[in-house]
């Protein structure tokens, strides 16, 4: 007979997560400042169950057609009702306070209630990468993630002994160049590899977060009579209309596109996740 976190886990991936994990409440302590931690949001929390579903298929990945990729939010949706889904059933079948946890709640501005990152990294399902932090799985690449707070205590996996990130053609290209792929894809990503691992991240927010978290309108609106009086015509349209993929240094109408994943194009373990093993040769490489 399985014991409850198997239970658990089994019921989530049927449900539809690709990948579940689960992380004790006491190890957000070492990590997470006051406030935003599992207990401070439900009191006597012990465990969070995280799951962990792909962002994209690789036909999105590969399709020409941008809106196919940046307007996809079906499968997110799908990862959200699972993780509500978990909690309703460990309150029923197990009798514990659970309450789910999504990527959009906010506290105050751009900072979660809870991060997300942090549990998914507790309990394995990846670890942050170059690319600002963004949480890796060798088995899936970029994963959004949902999660689960529950008073019930359930068995911690725990987080993987070997980094995701830094690939090797990573560490390989910043010997010689000292920039890695997604490095070169967008300015708002800098940091440092030491012995193969990473040293240092830094993350500028200022450049990636208006594109990233769909939060350009505002910005396009103010900048938009600047725009207008733009004499080029042939620039007014660029800046109007934006360009996709041309980076972080793209005009103010990117932001009509939504968000911004030229980093996990260029990034080889999500490359690698998203290979096909069957179907047309040229669909072998994703991304």
């Amino acid at each position: 007979m399985s014991s409850p976190t198997e239970h658990i886990k089994r019921q989530a991936l049927e449900l539809g997560a690709d990948a579940v994990g689960v992380a004790a409440v006491a190890e957000f302590h070492r990590h997470a400042p006051e406030g935003h931690r599992p207990d401070d949001i439900l009191k006597g929390a012990r465990s969070v169950i995280v799951l962990g579903k792909r962002r994209y298929t690789t036909g999105q990945w590969l399709s020409s057609n941008i809106d196919t990729v940046h307007r996809a939010r079906a499968g997110q949706g799908g990862r959200d009702a699972a993780a509500f889904a978990i909690a309703g059933r460990i309150e029923k079948d197990y009798g514990h306070a659970s309450l789910m946890i999504n990527p959009g709640m906010f506290d105050t501005g751009l900072v979660p209630v809870m991060s997300l990152k942090l549990p998914a990294e507790l309990a394995g399902l990846g670890t942050r990468s170059m690319a600002g932090g963004i949480i890796l799985s060798r088995d899936h690449g970029l994963m959004g993630f949902a999660a689960v707070v529950t008073t019930m205590v359930l068995d911690p996996d725990g987080p993987l002994d070997e980094p995701v990130c830094p690939d090797a053609a990573c560490v390989a290209l910043y010997e010689k160049t000292r920039r890695t792929p997604c490095m070169n894809a967008c300015r708002a990503i800098d940091g440092d590899i030491e012995d193969g691992r990473l040293k240092r991240v830094r993350w500028y927010m200022q450049l990636c977060a208006t594109r990233a978290l769909t939060t350009m309108n505002a910005a396009y609106i103010r900048l938009l009579p600047e725009i207008m009086a733009e004499p080029d015509p042939e620039r007014r349209k660029l800046l109007a209309i934006g360009q996709a993929r041309k980076g972080i240094e793209d005009p103010p109408g990117r932001g009509i596109w939504g968000r911004c994943i030229e980093c996990m194009r260029v990034c080889p373990v999500n490359r690698r996740a998203h290979r096909l093993e069957k179907g047309e040769p040229h669909a072998q490489q994703a991304c």
